[in-house]
């Protein structure tokens, strides 16, 4: 549902600070983030997360007037995600909602983490990772400022993280995991300067990782994963409420917002690149299998520009989902320019 459809139908009365306790009204929730908020899966798609099931848990039960994870947009880092709010329509959703949560941070550093192939071993740089958690923290309070400004009296919850590695060597986790714990630390610290309620995703999800995280290469989890994080934000919210099987609802697809950040995908009439993405240097505009001896026109300077601004927002995110979505923030960026 999108979310302007139903915020007319609701009561101020929803808008009261008893709003930050136990959920007793029907919510409009709207989830701010990454991948994870996304409900990303470990083989390369999406369907439903952690997001759904709340919110499936809370319409069964009474307490849902309206959901968006819209705005939780695969491989964006907390600076993104604190852009992403300068978009109107983002910026009026929040607004309206009386229940957030945020799903920011990972994407900062699991870039700077390099896997073998067979996901056994892992590496970083210490150095690059401290500088990198330290502007992390100072961008995550800046994120939480803004959400508070532009809605100060919605129950905002910062979603922690699970241990993303658990197939790696047991001899090779614990830097990692030291760094994965100081992004929960940045993020439940700054939480709590401003009265927000972290939720500790991973304390029961860790001891299942193994099942919860099937693909040794890629740190999106499964439906019980997601159903697992699910609860622990119910354990934190609303105690009387619990996720099951039952609450995770069909694969509820791309949202159309997601849909317009993604590249535009290259219409039929233009020639296919061969497996290896390059164009055969050989075809004729006829596509026969003459050689040219001379350079077929085409516009070069503009080829240049795009592979400039490739790279400039390469350098700009690590990406956590970057199989399927390693052109969202480029694309978001150009949209923006």
């Amino acid at each position: 549902m999108k979310i302007g459809l139903s915020i007319s139908l609701l009561s101020f009365a929803i808008f009261s600070p008893s709003a930050k306790a136990d959920i007793t009204t029907p919510q409009v929730y709207v989830a701010l983030g990454d991948s994870v908020a996304a409900g990303a899966t470990p083989y390369e798609s999406l369907d439903a997360g952690y997001a759904d099931i709340i919110a499936d848990t809370l319409s069964k039960n009474g307490l849902l007037a309206a959901f968006s994870k819209d705005f939780a947009v695969p491989g964006f880092a907390v600076n993104n995600i604190h852009d992403l709010l300068d978009e109107e329509e983002v910026r009026q959703s929040v607004s309206q909602a009386t229940l957030i949560t945020l799903s920011a941070g990972a994407n900062n550093i699991l870039g700077l983490v390099r896997q073998d192939a067979a996901g056994r071993t892992v590496m970083f740089d210490q150095l690059i990772a401290n500088y990198t958690l330290n502007q992390m923290r100072i961008q995550y309070g800046e994120l939480l400022d803004e959400i508070l400004q532009i809605n100060p009296d919605a129950s905002i919850y910062a979603v922690g993280y699970y241990f993303p590695y658990p197939h790696v060597l047991s001899t090779q986790q614990q830097g990692v995991l030291k760094m994965l714990e100081l992004v929960n630390d940045i993020i439940e610290n700054e939480a709590s300067k401003r009265d927000i309620a972290f939720i500790d995703a991973g304390a029961d999800f860790d001891p299942d990782g193994l099942n919860y995280l099937p693909n040794p290469v890629d740190v999106h989890p499964n439906q019980q994963g997601y159903l697992s994080i699910a609860n622990s934000f119910f354990d934190k919210a609303e105690p009387s409420l619990e996720s099951t099987d039952n609450n995770i609802p069909p694969n509820p697809g791309m949202s159309p917002f997601l849909e317009s950040l993604m590249p535009p995908s290259q219409s039929e009439d233009v020639t296919s690149p061969d497996q290896s993405g390059e164009m055969d240097p050989n075809l004729t505009d006829e596509g026969q299998g003459e050689t040219q001896n001379e350079e077929p026109e085409s516009n070069t300077e503009d080829a240049e520009e795009d592979s400039s601004l490739i790279n400039e927002s390469a350098a700009r995110i690590n990406y956590l989902y970057e199989p399927l979505f390693s052109n969202t923030l480029q694309h978001f960026l150009a949209l923006k320019s």
